[in-house]
């Protein structure tokens, strides 16, 4: 039976050949060459469509490593890289320009051309491509002393907030909101004070894009030794020749890690930590508060607040008339240890924002808080009526929910000295606006 169908249809094709009284062959031979040169142009330009997207991205490559080297020579940067880089699938590629725009954007341009093959046959020999893209200026590392992250609200809200007439003094660094800005009263002498809403009476103020928590994932570091149930804490005395006791010790490789279980007092005047190798202290399921009239200074030290969220994880100062504290932090510094640059590293997974059972900070006019390396508390709500300021390193990086002040703040990075020799590691990014 299908021997015999496509018998039948074969003879039907030759007498559809051979017969000229309808013109049916010459219709469709001119109907056939626009189909094919439709079908060659989509082929043509998809491929060309190809090699302008591997340009972009050779381009893009070489834009961004010329901003963040930003020397005299940065052009001969970019244009290395773009060397290096493209694969544009067959098309022949013009030397890339270089150059600065008149806000001192750095900008860069290329052109090229996609050798055709089903056009060539109507005298289309090549398509043109180019690219183009822009790097903004002074955007390549994310050197604020103060951050915050401002979870899950919109751009407008108002995250960082300098409030009264607060004595901010910020060296070598600067501010910087994922949400909105505003400097009321002093405009905080920073170098650069950027949000990625609405700014207003900030000082050398601009507009950047949201800045991704680098440090988040750290908390996959953290182990956990107290049983589920809140222990009884521990008052740490800073002067006393003796740790604590009911401490869970684990001896690691680059120090050693204590655990309480518990809220953590830190009592006394003295120094916590040693000079020859780091101290991680971790706080499970409670807070950590200053006693009054202590004195404390870290050294090499980390201290984590960590737990399953439903306790109060704060950091606490005395208030009230005649009652003050001071607290000193400066991080762990060996180059194998996973909490190098961090001082106080607050879990995310905190993230209750309840008064009395969440993670908000609100330190009194008696409170002292110097530090260097990052202090982190993304989940935290910080008001600070008292005062702070860098510690003997001079590289200091609040990381917060949200920040408001009245307080003095003397904050500053020295960034080749500092920064570098406490590890202190900060976003490295340079925000592109393309394309043409």
């Amino acid at each position: 039976m299908h021997g015999k169908l496509m018998s039948t249809l074969g003879a039907a094709g030759v007498q559809f050949i051979r017969r000229k009284d309808g013109s049916v062959l010459p219709l469709f031979a001119l109907l056939a060459i626009p189909i094919f040169a439709s079908v060659g142009a989509g082929i043509d330009y998809s491929r060309a469509s190809a090699a302008r997207t591997q340009m972009q991205a050779a381009l893009d490559a070489a834009v961004i490593a010329g901003a963040k080297d930003g020397s005299a020579n940065w052009t001969t940067v970019a244009l290395n890289v773009f060397t290096s880089n493209p694969n544009t699938l067959g098309a022949t590629v013009g030397t890339p320009s270089f150059a600065k725009d008149a806000s001192g954007n750095f900008t860069g341009s290329v052109s090229g051309s996609m050798p055709t093959s089903v056009l060539g046959v109507m005298s289309i020999s090549s398509i043109g491509v180019s690219a183009a893209s822009s790097a903004a200026a002074g955007t390549g590392t994310e050197n604020s002393c103060i951050l915050t992250m401002d979870h899950g609200q919109a751009a407008s809200d108002q995250s960082l907030v300098l409030d009264g007439s607060p004595n901010i003094s910020l060296t070598g660094c600067g501010l910087r909101s994922n949400t909105s800005m505003t400097c009321n009263g002093h405009n905080g002498n920073a170098n650069a004070s950027i949000a990625y809403g609405s700014l207003s009476g900030c000082s050398n103020s601009s507009h950047g894009v949201q800045v991704p928590d680098i440090y988040a994932g750290l908390n996959t570091q953290i182990s956990f030794q107290c049983p589920k149930n809140p222990g009884s804490g521990a008052t740490w005395d800073a002067g006393a020749a003796q740790r604590p006791a009911g401490l869970i010790t684990v001896t690691q490789t680059y120090g050693t890690e204590y655990h309480v279980c518990g809220d953590l007092t830190l009592a006394g005047t003295g120094t916590i930590g040693g000079s020859t190798s780091d101290t991680i202290i971790v706080v499970e399921n409670g807070s950590l508060s200053v006693a009054n009239d202590a004195n404390v200074t870290t050294l090499r030290t980390v201290i984590i607040l960590t737990g399953d969220n439903s306790l109060p994880s704060t950091i606490t100062f005395p208030n009230g008339n005649g009652h003050a504290a001071t607290i000193s932090v400066s991080p762990p510094t060996d180059t194998s240890d996973p909490w190098r640059g961090i001082s106080v590293y607050q879990d995310p997974v905190l993230t209750n924002t309840d008064a009395v059972w969440g993670v908000g900070d609100a330190w009194g006019p008696g409170a002292t808080f110097n530090g260097d390396g990052v202090i982190y508390l993304p989940r935290s709500n910080v008001t600070w009526h008292g005062s702070g300021s860098s510690a003997n390193n001079h590289c200091t990086k609040f990381v917060v929910n949200t920040f408001t002040t009245d307080g003095s703040v003397n904050l500053n990075f020295a960034q080749s000295t500092g920064c570098t020799t406490l590890g202190v590691q900060q976003w490295v990014g340079v925000p592109l606006h393309l394309a043409q």
